[in-house]
C-alpha cells in the first residue's frame, strides 16, 4: 500500500509541475521541499510566496506615494516661507522649530550622496539577478553564492553611505519643511536598505549551503523582485529630492 500511495503522490506532483510549465505560470520543480504537505508542489508554494511579496510591495508602494505627495504638498504650501527659507531675510526673518531666527535660505543637500546610494542599490539588485540566473541554469553553489556575496557588499555599502550622509547634511530637522522631509526620506531609505541587507545576508548564506540547487531557483527570484523594488523606490526618492528643492 505504501508503494501505491507513493506512486500516486509522485504522479500528482508531476501533473501539477507539467501544468505549470505548459501554461508558463511557473517553474517545474523536481525534488523541491514541500513543507506545506505531500500534495503542495514547489510551484504552488511559489505562487503563495509571490502573492505575499506583491502584497508587501503594494503596501510599500502606497507608502512611497504618500512620501512623494507629502514632499510636493509641503513644497507647494510653503507655510511662512519655511519650505526652504527662500523668503527668509535679515529684515524679515523666519523662525525654525526652536524659535531661532532664519535669515537666509536653507542650504540644499549635496545630491551626489543620494545618487551614489541609488546607484549602489541598483547594482545590488543587478547582482541578485545574476545570482538568480546562475541558480536557474543549475550552476554550482559557489557561483550562486558568489553573485549573492557581491550583491551583499553593495547593499552594505549603500547602508554605510546613507549613515554617512546623515553626518554631512548642512541642516537639521528643525530647519524648515524641506530639511525635515529630506531627512525623513533618508530615514525611510535607510530602513529599506537595512532590510534588504538582512535579506541579502540570508541569500548569501543559503546559497553557500546549496539551498538553491535542485530546481529551487525560484526562491532567489522572490529576493530579486524585492531587491529591484528597493532600487526603484530609492531612485524615485533621490530624483524627487534632487530635482525639486
Amino acid at each position: 500500500m505504501s508503494i501505491t500511495t507513493t506512486d500516486h503522490d509522485d504522479a500528482h506532483g508531476q501533473d501539477d509541475g507539467a501544468h505549470g510549465d505548459d501554461h508558463g505560470h511557473g517553474p517545474v520543480v523536481e525534488g523541491a521541499e514541500n513543507p506545506g504537505g505531500p500534495h503542495e508542489t514547489g510551484y504552488k508554494r511559489d505562487q503563495k510566496e509571490r502573492l505575499m511579496l506583491w502584497l508587501l510591495i503594494g503596501g510599500d508602494l502606497l507608502f512611497l506615494v504618500l512620501e512623494v505627495f507629502t514632499w510636493f504638498y509641503l513644497r507647494t504650501l510653503n507655510t511662512s516661507g519655511l519650505w526652504n527659507g527662500a523668503q527668509c531675510t535679515t529684515a524679515s526673518p523666519c523662525t525654525d522649530g526652536l524659535g531661532n531666527p532664519i535669515t537666509s535660505p536653507i542650504a540644499k543637500a549635496d545630491p551626489k550622496h543620494a545618487i551614489i546610494i541609488a546607484c549602489l542599490s541598483i547594482l545590488a539588485a543587478a547582482f541578485v539577478w545574476m545570482s538568480e540566473l546562475a541558480a536557474k541554469k543549475g550552476s554550482a553553489k559557489r557561483s550562486v553564492a558568489g553573485w549573492a556575496g557581491i550583491a551583499l557588499v553593495f547593499m552594505l555599502a549603500a547602508v554605510a553611505w546613507q549613515i554617512y550622509q546623515f553626518q554631512v547634511l548642512p541642516f537639521t530637522t528643525i530647519d524648515g519643511a524641506y530639511a525635515s522631509t529630506y531627512e525623513f526620506f533618508m530615514g525611510s531609505t535607510l530602513a529599506h536598505l537595512i532590510l534588504m541587507a538582512f535579506v541579502g545576508t540570508g541569500l548569501w548564506i543559503r546559497a553557500g549551503k546549496g539551498r538553491y540547487q535542485g530546481g529551487t531557483w525560484y526562491r532567489v527570484r522572490l529576493i530579486r523582485f524585492f531587491a529591484v523594488w528597493i532600487a526603484v523606490s530609492t531612485t524615485v526618492l533621490v530624483v524627487v529630492a534632487a530635482l525639486f528643492y
